[in-house]
């Protein structure tokens, strides 16, 4: 019974809003295959970040409460022995297309790159970026570069994040997470672009609370003086640069509820004709019926009786409900909760 609620989950997850975000997470990728190649990934077009060889293909998923780029498909493994000197340095590339649209960077818009990753206990014990915004058809144009480090001689890790810079002082660093090596990290980079020259901000959320919203999160924000996105069409990039590293379950898009949650805004997507939806934490079914609700790892929160409007206590974020009625007819759908 579990696996079918899982699949159940995995589906209406997977079928949310796919137009409006990019995802990416190797699902069909041949495991231990080169990332370059797959699905227009490609290597730079700059030669000396074209050096040493490409990302490789594993199996296994990773896992983040809540966030609904987890559990699916395969992850990249970047290799902390290429790029460890800048002979053997590679980024791969891909461009951000949603649906049949081409995500184009402007003016008071914010874009958003959701990631699994987990830093491997051989990596560069300095800061090296290994994932970043890409604006150039022609060469490299980074922007949002995403650092990490080990700590030496222990299993501790630090993030950071700049603009474009790779100076000391200059990138913004995280606390140190304690033993978080091998361990499943979200991280969400932002590009806010800001009307003006040179002043676009960088942000990165570090292991969000999905249950609050994204006021109440914590950032490390960047605003180093470089040049920013103007209208250029935007790829994202993964860099091998010393540090070992699986990544998987990316998702982009221009607004943070529809990258984490699959949804746009408080209330939920249209569940075709179900009849399921929800505002605040109250969930509504066409009338009379037995109402269960999951989380996004199947394991079941809810069942109980509903008039066809039920109050709940839930914290924020996305639920599958099933919907009995008095006929015993059964439907499906999701939920976003969000306190109002």
């Amino acid at each position: 019974m579990k696996k079918q609620l899982l699949l159940l989950v995995f589906y209406v997850v997977a079928t949310t809003l796919s137009a409006q975000v990019f995802e990416e997470n190797f699902a069909t990728a041949t495991t231990g295959g080169d990332l370059e190649g797959y699905n227009h990934w490609y290597v730079s077009l700059k030669a000396a970040e074209a050096l040493g060889v490409s990302p490789k293909i594993q199996e296994g998923t990773m896992f983040y409460t809540g966030y609904i780029g987890s559990n699916i498909g395969k992850v990249v493994f970047l290799d902390s022995l290429v790029g460890k000197t800048s002979d053997t340095q590679r980024i791969s590339t891909r461009m951000v297309v949603r649906g049949n649209d081409t995500l184009v960077s402007m003016d008071g818009q914010k874009m958003y790159a959701a990631f699994l990753v987990s830093i491997l206990p051989n990596s560069y014990t300095s800061f090296r970026d290994f994932f970043t915004w890409e604006g150039s058809t022609t060469s490299s144009f980074t922007r949002g570069r995403v650092f990490a480090k080990l700590i030496a001689g222990t299993n501790d890790i630090q993030f950071a994040v700049s603009k474009n810079s790779s100076s000391s002082g200059v990138y913004v660093e995280s606390a140190v997470l304690t033993g978080g090596v091998n361990q499943y990290n979200l991280l969400v980079l932002e590009y806010d672009a800001i009307a003006g020259t040179n002043n676009d901000v960088i942000s990165l959320y570090i292991n969000p609370d999905l249950t609050k919203p994204q006021a109440e999160q914590t950032k490390l924000s960047s605003t180093d003086i470089q040049s920013d996105y103007a209208s250029e069409k935007i790829k994202i990039n993964v860099r091998q640069r010393g540090i070992g590293a699986l990544v998987g379950g990316i998702r982009v898009g221009t607004s943070w509820d529809e990258v984490l949650f699959g949804t746009v805004g408080v209330k939920d997507v249209e569940n075709k004709d179900t009849g399921i939806y929800s505002y605040g934490k109250t969930i509504v079914t066409r009338g009379l019926g037995e109402v269960q609700v999951f989380d996004l790892t199947g394991r079941k929160i809810i069942s109980k009786i509903s008039n066809g409007r039920m109050e709940t206590s839930l914290r924020n974020g996305l639920y599958i409900v099933r919907f009995k009625d008095e006929r015993g007819k059964i439907t499906s759908g999701k939920v976003y909760i969000k306190e109002q």
